[in-house]
């Protein structure tokens, strides 16, 4: 009787020092990063990441406008300075490489606070001679991996709505972070698709009336 007592004993025993060990160790460490812990399970769900694998978001996201000059890449051209755009087939017309050690979302901010989010602009014009015109379509904004084999659209906008007022926030277009997609990783593309509603060239300079008015403002988010 008296032997059961004590291998009672120090069976309960042996259960308090287990706790009194995971004890210690909650307390040792108090926060647990889960992003870290968890990663970026939107690059495990086939994301856009780059050329490692899938990685958390780090902490610290710099607020950026791409511009005009960020998005326009010659080698998109189908002649010196222009962009051949079909009528109802999408063109790609501007893309931005992603640096390395950075990843990027499009937008910034969120809608809870819509005076710290990003507002889109996006005004096209075409090869006018005289004075470049505005061009009327289709606009999307796509993520596409370094390789070309995988691309998710992220949204899409008629260019009347994205070519409202570049003065008045309240006739923009407005673009948070947009999270539920991926985190676009190193050597991968952000990218500016159009599709024509008739067949025209855009041009990288507009001329004439519409001189400076070529004005291509979108948010991004980058994680670095």
């Amino acid at each position: 009787m008296i032997g059961k007592v004590i291998t009672k004993i120090k069976q309960t025993v042996s259960k308090i020092k287990m706790w009194a060990g995971l004890f210690f160790i909650i307390m040792a460490f108090p926060i647990l990063d889960l992003q870290n812990i968890l990663g970026n399970l939107g690059g495990i769900f086939g994301g856009i990441g780059g050329k490692g694998s899938a990685k958390a978001a780090p902490a610290n996201v710099f607020k950026k406008v791409l511009s005009h000059a960020d998005w326009w890449d010659t080698a998109l051209e189908s002649g010196s300075g222009l962009i051949l755009c079909k009528a109802g087939v999408y063109t790609v017309i501007g893309r931005y490489k992603v640096p390395a050690q950075q990843t990027f979302h499009f937008g910034f901010g969120s809608p809870a606070y819509p005076d710290n989010q990003g507002y889109l602009y996006v005004a096209l014009y075409d090869d006018t001679a005289t004075n470049s015109v505005l061009e009327n379509g289709a606009v999307r904004l796509v993520q596409r991996n370094a390789t070309g084999t995988v691309q998710l659209v992220v949204a899409e906008f008629r260019t009347e709505q994205l070519a409202g007022d570049v003065a008045d926030r309240n006739k923009q277009i407005a673009l948070p972070e947009q999270v539920q997609f991926p985190l676009v990783g190193e050597d991968s593309y952000l990218e500016i698709h159009f599709k024509a509603d008739a067949i025209d060239s855009l041009i990288s300079v507009a001329v004439g009336t519409a001189a400076a008015k070529d004005i291509w403002n979108v948010p991004v988010s980058c994680y670095q």
